[in-house]
């Protein structure tokens, strides 16, 4: 299986946190001034609930898992 990379990502994406909360990917964002990609995340369980992080960040197996790919 080829490794799962930044290209790879797009919204309506699962993934799990160690903690056990599944997020979808809801959009990619490039911030102005920054290099790093990041994505917009939303909470399974509570759609207000959402989180910004880097695509490097979701990308480390050490924080998130891929459980569903588009």
């Amino acid at each position: 299986m080829a490794k799962f990379t930044a290209q790879d990502i797009v919204p309506g994406q699962r993934f799990e946190q160690r903690q056990g909360f599944f997020w979808r990917v809801a959009r990619l964002i490039q911030f102005p001034g920054e290099d790093a990609l990041h994505v917009q995340l939303i909470n399974e369980r509570d759609s207000s609930n959402t989180k910004t992080v880097s695509v490097s960040a979701l990308l480390d197996r050490n924080l998130f898992k891929l459980v569903e790919k588009k």
